[in-house]
């Protein structure tokens, strides 16, 4: 992906609204400022978009791009990260290693990738490499879901907290915390101990942080009703309604839910990381076709 390449993505995720800030950093002839403005500006705004745009940009599938969900970091977008950390290694050249940072990026999409072909381990083991190479640990939420699925709970929670100490406003990190804990501490004393973060805009993820923190029956109510509505919430609806009734103990209802969100049309056709977390999900439990 060139420099060109992710100012256009960088337009085309925000409503196709530019700005003189993007442009001038993405111009070979900027001035330093431009890198400046990367390390202040862009880099935090990066921490907003995340699995799915690095699937996207990839591929060079813009149209998907264009309605992507607020879920993953726009650092990870391919190659974007590795365009912002070099940049900015060029200005502080003792803080981060350009190289380091882009191999950092390559290693983080790998890991990724091997996460999808139900390759937990190694998809670990590339995280790890990735953040060796100067990729921020802080920032490798795909690590913690891939330690989940390693039964390394404690090692997960740690990373999920982690990377909400980062972005205070990440329901699903403080979620998959809470979730790590539950399998190590327990459920009740888990949810005594889950994060407190802002508000998602989100309705559904809102709806599904309410419930994890506590307040079962209204928000079960409104994730099944969510649930039929079709899209992105369908799918979503119907993951954390899986996810919760696990924690809790119930395989039955579970792997009812999980169903539903690998079967919606978002999670068959939409690329998103958590859908292909939800596809792993039933895969590593062994709940085969037949008994979905």
């Amino acid at each position: 992906i060139t420099t060109a390449q992710s100012a256009r993505m960088e337009t085309e995720v925000h409503g196709g609204q530019g700005s003189p800030m993007k442009s001038e950093y993405m111009n070979s002839s900027a001035l330093p400022f431009g890198s400046i403005f990367a390390a202040a500006v862009l880099w935090p705004l990066c921490r907003q978009r995340r699995a799915h745009l690095a699937r996207c940009a990839s591929s060079g599938d813009r149209k998907r791009l264009g309605r992507m969900m607020p879920r993953r970091k726009l650092a990870e977008v391919a190659g974007f990260s590795g365009v912002v950390l070099a940049e900015v290694s060029m200005m502080f050249p003792t803080a981060m290693a350009s190289a380091g940072a882009a191999d950092g990026s390559t290693l983080m999409r790998q890991g990724m990738d091997a996460f999808s072909n139900s390759r937990v381990a190694e998809s670990i083991k590339l995280f790890d490499q990735a953040a060796e190479a100067g990729y921020p640990r802080a920032l490798l939420w795909q690590r913690g879901l891939s330690l989940y699925y390693a039964e390394r709970f404690e090692d997960g929670s740690t990373q999920f907290r982690k990377d909400v100490e980062m972005n205070p406003n990440d329901t699903e990190e403080s979620i998959w915390a809470m979730l790590c804990d539950a399998r190590n501490l327990g459920f009740e004393e888990a949810r005594k101990r889950m994060l407190k973060v802002g508000v998602d805009r989100r309705p559904v993820m809102r709806q599904a942080y309410t419930l994890f923190r506590g307040n079962d029956n209204t928000a079960k109510a409104n994730l099944e009703r969510l649930a039929k509505t079709g899209g992105s919430d369908e799918f979503y609806a119907s993951l954390y309604l899986g996810l919760f009734a696990e924690a809790q103990g119930d395989a039955e209802i579970a792997r009812g839910w999980l169903k539903r969100s690998v079967e919606s049309s978002y999670g068959k056709g939409s690329g998103d990381y958590m859908a292909d977390l939800a596809r792993v999900h039933v895969e590593l439990r062994g709940w085969k076709k037949s008994e979905l």
